[in-house]
């Protein structure tokens, strides 16, 4: 489970840190989840690079959105490599199969 108080320490102990804006974006789209901490980052990142492809006219506005994504699905493999390594290709499967 992901808790958000555990998400966000996590966050705490990334570097280098994104910038402000980011950071706080990124803290806002935290919740619980029964997930692991893999999982729930690479989900929340594909949700937001859904919001993002829904939106194909999109400028600017969604600049903070697909940086969140990257930094979200980026996170979830760094989260994944620091638990269990053998599960990168797990993890990589599932993000693929979700943005398919």
């Amino acid at each position: 489970m992901a808790s958000r108080e555990a998400v966000l320490r996590w966050f705490a102990g990334r570097r280098p840190t994104p910038p402000p804006i980011l950071r706080r974006y990124l803290t806002d789209l935290v919740v619980d989840s029964p997930e692991t901490l893999p999982e729930h980052l690479a989900d929340a990142g594909v949700a937001l690079l859904g919001r993002v492809l829904s939106h194909p006219e999109g400028g600017r506005e969604l600049a903070l959105d697909l940086l969140a994504a990257d930094a979200l699905v980026t996170y979830a493999f760094e989260a994944q490599a620091e638990f269990d390594i053998g599960g990168l290709t797990g993890l990589a499967r599932r993000i693929a199969e979700a943005t398919a």
